[in-house]
Order: structure tokens, then C-alpha cells, then sequence
């Protein structure tokens, strides 16, 4: 096994919009504070297809083909009071 760099930026071959929290593991915003969020499968040159979290959730902002470049964004606030980030494709141009 060995290390490899995967691009930053990619594809977006399909996707849907997460209307409800996920399971358990999930340690997000629940209830009136959950934002419906946008999933997409997204090919990495010809290295990979990795499925992750949009940060759009508007299907009218998205098509098959789109650029998209993996960014970070805030996820929520622990209980400490830290905020916990987490990793997003966005729109290139967005």
C-alpha cells in the first residue's frame, strides 16, 4: 500500500440534497437548526470517484460535468465551544 495525492478538484458526476440529518455517527445540527445539504459523486481526474458533502443544495446550481474544488467549511460547535470544520466540493467559480 502507498500514499496518493489526490486533486483537489473534480467532476460532479450525480447528486442529490440531503433533506433530514443523517444517522448516527452524525453530530450536526438537528431539528429547526439542520439546513438541508447537498451530496455529490464526484470523480477525481482518473484516479477515484469520492462521494462528499456540496456545498450547494440547490439542484438548479448543479449539472453533470460541473467543476467542482474540495474546500472546508464550519460544520458545527462541540461542546467546548470549538468549532468543528468539515470537507465540501463547491461549484469552481463559486
Amino acid at each position: 500500500m502507498s500514499d496518493v495525492l489526490l486533486p483537489r478538484r473534480g467532476t460532479l458526476i450525480a447528486w442529490t440534497t440531503q433533506g433530514f440529518p443523517p444517522g448516527s455517527p452524525y453530530k450536526g445540527p438537528t431539528g429547526k437548526d439542520f439546513v438541508p445539504f447537498g451530496v455529490g459523486l464526484v470523480q477525481l481526474e482518473d484516479v477515484i470517484r469520492v462521494e462528499g458533502r456540496l456545498t450547494e443544495n440547490d439542484p438548479a446550481k448543479l449539472q453533470f460535468g460541473q467543476e467542482v474544488e474540495l474546500t472546508m467549511l464550519p460544520f458545527t460547535t462541540d461542546a467546548d465551544g470549538t468549532e468543528v470544520v468539515t470537507f465540501a466540493f463547491a461549484p469552481v467559480g463559486e
